[in-house]
């Protein structure tokens, strides 16, 4: 996270095992404003933590904040390219030295 800006960043695998949690500190973290979801420490994804990326935008969505995702590991986008719903996360390129 850049000096500042409030945000979300998992590290580890987001996967069916460890989204349950995710999700719960992720939903804190855009309760405290969080604007930035940085996945830059997630080596690992699946259709679980891709679920935990819709929530919280939706989320966010519903209490009217913007929300911007770094660092999406490839998988994932691959992931969120097969279902269709790419255009549904707010994606963000870091900035650099991010």
């Amino acid at each position: 996270m850049t000096a500042g800006t409030p945000g979300w960043r998992p590290t580890g695998p987001l996967t069916l095992e460890t989204a349950g949690a995710a999700l719960a500190e992720a939903r804190r973290a855009v309760a405290d404003g969080a604007s930035r979801v940085d996945l830059s420490g997630v080596p690992q994804a699946d259709s679980a933590g891709l679920a935990v990326l819709l929530d919280i935008v939706r989320e966010a969505a519903r209490r009217e904040q913007s929300l911007d995702i770094v660092g999406m590991p490839a998988g994932l986008r691959s992931l969120a390219d097969l279902y269709g719903v790419t255009d549904l996360l707010p994606l963000a390129e870091a900035a650099p030295g991010a």
